[in-house]
């Protein structure tokens, strides 16, 4: 068994995957429209070009996300990266966090480690962790 997260949007997921993509986290690896699938009639015109079904993958991540109508926003819990340096944390910490909402800045904590979470622009909470060497 293996966990992954899935994430849902409200009819800007693949542009969040292509974000992801660009920040260097991996690649939309499948992709399935509402107008490709049996569910086409039941959500009208509007979502024919939305994604039914998508896997992300990078060297350390597995996503899967879809839009939808009835789709909730991400409460209670963060997508955790963990880098084993300060710095590269740090980049990737500025360019998920860009156009969203930093909740804790990236910096040094009591525990020794630079830490800081955000709600990225398509609403999706990330923490990130740097160790230092």
């Amino acid at each position: 068994m293996r966990a992954a997260p899935y994430l849902y949007f409200r009819g800007n997921c693949e542009g969040a995957l292509a974000f992801y993509a660009a920040c260097g986290l991996g690649r939309i690896e499948t992709l399935t429209r509402y107008a490709d699938s049996a569910l086409a009639a039941r959500y009208g015109l509007e979502w024919h070009g939305k994604v039914l079904h998508a896997v992300f993958e990078g060297a350390s991540l597995r996503i899967c996300a879809s839009d939808g109508p009835d789709s909730e926003p991400m409460k209670g819990c963060a997508l955790f990266l963990e880098f084993e340096h300060v710095e590269t944390g740090r980049a990737m910490f500025e360019l998920l966090a860009a156009g969203g909402r930093v909740t804790v800045p990236y910096e040094r904590q009591p525990w020794g480690d630079h830490y800081g979470n955000f709600t990225d622009r398509f609403g999706v909470q990330w923490a990130i962790l740097g160790s230092p060497q």
